[in-house]
């Protein structure tokens, strides 16, 4: 993922939109903190993210299983992830 600053966009924005035509996303930057992205249109995929999350609890239950343990639920792993987040 590129970034530029807001200076940087606002001079370069058309080839910007092109990279970003191919695939790229771009981060724009103001005071060298990141305020804006530029993603494709159709990027997200619900149909291919909704079939990785069922894949992803289809795999943590099966693992589950073998080690003859309970599966987290999706709080125990959101609470999990927060707790090591500073």
């Amino acid at each position: 993922m590129a970034t530029v600053t807001a200076f940087q966009a606002k001079t370069r924005f058309g080839e910007l939109l092109d990279r970003v035509s191919r695939g790229e996303e771009i981060v724009i930057t103001r005071h060298e903190k990141p305020v804006a992205r530029i993603v494709p249109e159709g990027g997200a995929n619900l149909d291919h993210i909704g079939q990785a999350v069922a894949d992803l609890r289809a795999g943590r239950s099966l693992m589950a299983k073998r080690r003859g343990l309970k599966a987290l639920t999706d709080r125990e792993i959101k609470e999990a992830i927060e707790e090591g987040r500073p």
